[in-house]
């Protein structure tokens, strides 16, 4: 038996990965996930070159609403009855306006520019639920957040250097995002996180149908690998991340997304010669350890709740 699983070398790997601990596991995929979320913004940037917004954000809907609806084929369409068709029709609204000033302002940046200020999306989901939801924040957390958006003026500096139609998309589209992660937490007390997903996807492609339609740009040969790297990476990311919660505290793999910056920053030089400036990197610093320490108090929060 040992001899053939030596001679086996994909069984071997997969034998040896079963038999790392729960938390390295999880470590390993949480890392790949981050490494295939930042596959996303450049595979948008090289579409932005023939492509529109709305065209980009059809594909990537339709990449979701076709897997999940072979999903629903699979095990069953029962999943997707719901009674709060509305609240998906708003959060769907709020995500595909984000995702189109979020893509739009991908072909207008700096790539690790734009992930820095896009980590203010936590930010806005705590402001967000104490807004509409009642949620009450400590004193902790409101510090928390304030150093969060001070790490933002660190990146834009206002006053300093021109701040832009781009970069007030992306924290536009953090704030849309938000809001949606918060619609979300009302929407999954009576539905599944794989309907919630679904009709997200369905009512993003019927946002950006005419649009599309309107101003559609054939794909190119060029526009193969990017159009994969945005629909299966885009895909599967999120499905990594809800494994490796299964076998971590979500506080482990919150630290983990931290690492989206330099993969993307990567990407961004090795495919557009990008070199982010230091005033990025510490305030995408300053940014991500203010949204950690609040996940972190809202994870003891939430543990001391009975």
């Amino acid at each position: 038996m040992s001899a053939d699983l030596s001679s086996d070398p994909e069984r071997s790997s997969v034998t040896r990965f079963g038999a790392l601990s729960p938390v390295v596991q999880a470590v390993v995929i949480a890392v790949i996930a981050m490494l295939l979320f930042s596959v996303v913004p450049p595979s948008v940037r090289l579409l932005s070159d023939t492509m529109t917004s709305w065209q980009i954000v059809f594909i990537r809907a339709a990449f979701g609403a076709i897997a999940m609806g072979a999903f629903f084929i699979w095990s069953g369409f029962y999943e997707l009855k719901t009674r709060r068709t509305g609240n998906h029709f708003l959060r769907s609204t709020l995500n595909f306006i984000g995702m189109v000033m979020w893509f739009w302002a991908l072909g207008h940046i700096e790539l690790a520019k734009g992930i820095a200020i896009h980590f203010t999306m936590p930010l806005f989901i705590t402001l967000f639920a104490v807004m509409f939801l009642g949620e009450r924040v400590g004193p902790r957390r409101l510090i928390a957040m304030l150093v969060g958006f001070a790490g933002v003026l660190i990146i834009l500096r206002p006053g300093m250097i021109g701040i832009g139609l781009p970069e007030l998309a992306i924290l536009g589209s953090a704030a849309l995002y938000g809001g949606a992660v918060v619609l979300m937490k009302v929407v999954v007390k009576e539905d599944t996180p794989a309907a919630v997903t679904f009709y997200t996807n369905v009512f993003m492609g019927l946002w950006c149908l005419v649009p599309t339609v309107l101003y559609w740009a054939p794909p190119t040969m060029d526009d193969i690998l990017p159009t994969m790297g945005l629909g299966v990476c885009g895909l599967f990311a999120p499905f990594l991340v809800a494994i490796s919660l299964k076998k971590a505290d979500a506080s482990l793999i919150a630290a983990l997304d931290f690492l989206r910056l330099p993969f993307t920053a990567l990407f961004g030089f090795v495919l557009f010669a990008e070199i982010p400036d230091e005033f990025v990197w510490l305030g995408a610093a300053i940014i991500f350890f203010s949204t950690y320490y609040i996940a972190q108090r809202e994870a003891k929060r939430a543990q001391a709740e009975p």
